[in-house]
């Protein structure tokens, strides 16, 4: 546990002011930006109406919709390809693994350091989506926002695809560190990020596809929530093992 320790706050040091560090805020704050410029400068229908508890429903459900489908899986490709990337880079791996640390412990460095980046993203998104709303308020009235949204829903909303996203998490971890070049990870993870686009709106097997799990919290009244999140923590169990036994017997570049 030491081990991992040392390892985990080396992860830190080195993270401190670069790009994969700031994607934590960029991402969320693009979402929540776009999400609220759309709707400022959307026709509001003159009949329509809505209590404010159903409007902040409406609008942060198309918030996480956007989140899930398509930035989450982004992002998870961008962080995981720029932290292996560190150690790809004029060949650092081979430093590390002649450091007096077991060797595996720098494999789940990158996993684990991968895992709490990705959570701060849905941290700061839970903080930046009601401030979005405020912003509608005042832009658009009409919206029927008022008061604060739902933070339990909300919070029970993101725990759940966090945990469903932790399989997309330890397949990328693989892939970024498995190959060097940073074009073979960003491209895996645009062409699975694309096909969970589409997969994802299939109820027959939106739920079996890793990178259109964690928006099936959101489908429907919740029916696959327990699988996908079942799916995310024991299958993103599985691969970590997988990933692990494989940079254990494999010589580094």
């Amino acid at each position: 546990m030491n081990a991992l320790l040392r390892a985990l706050d080396a992860e830190r040091l080195k993270l401190r002011g670069t790009l994969a560090a700031w994607t934590c805020v960029i991402a969320p704050a693009t979402v929540v930006l776009l999400y609220v410029l759309q709707l400022a400068v959307s026709r509001v229908p003159a009949n329509f109406v809505a209590s404010p508890a159903k409007s902040w429903l409406m609008y942060s459900q198309s918030v996480l919709a956007l989140w899930l489908f398509l930035m989450l899986p982004l992002l998870v490709t961008l962080q995981s390809a720029l932290l292996a990337g560190l150690e790809h880079a004029d060949h650092h791996w081979k430093h590390l693994l002649a450091l007096p640390l077991p060797r595996g412990v720098h494999y789940l460095a990158k996993l684990v350091t991968l895992a709490a980046m990705v959570l701060a993203s849905f941290a700061i998104l839970l903080l930046l989506l009601p401030l979005g709303g405020l912003a509608l308020m005042a832009l658009k009235p009409a919206l029927g926002l008022a008061g604060m949204p739902d933070l339990g829903w909300l919070l029970r909303s993101l725990s759940l695809a966090f945990a469903a996203s932790l399989l997309i998490v330890a397949v990328h971890t693989w892939v970024s560190v498995r190959w060097r070049s940073f074009t073979v990870a960003v491209s895996v993870g645009m062409g699975a990020t694309v096909a969970g686009f589409l997969v994802g709106q299939s109820d027959r097997f939106g739920h079996w596809y890793p990178w259109s799990m964690p928006v099936q919290v959101l489908a429907g009244k919740g029916e696959h929530a327990s699988f996908v999140v079942a799916a995310g923590l024991l299958g993103g169990a599985a691969v970590a093992l997988l990933g692990l036994a494989d940079f254990s017997r494999r010589e580094m570049d």
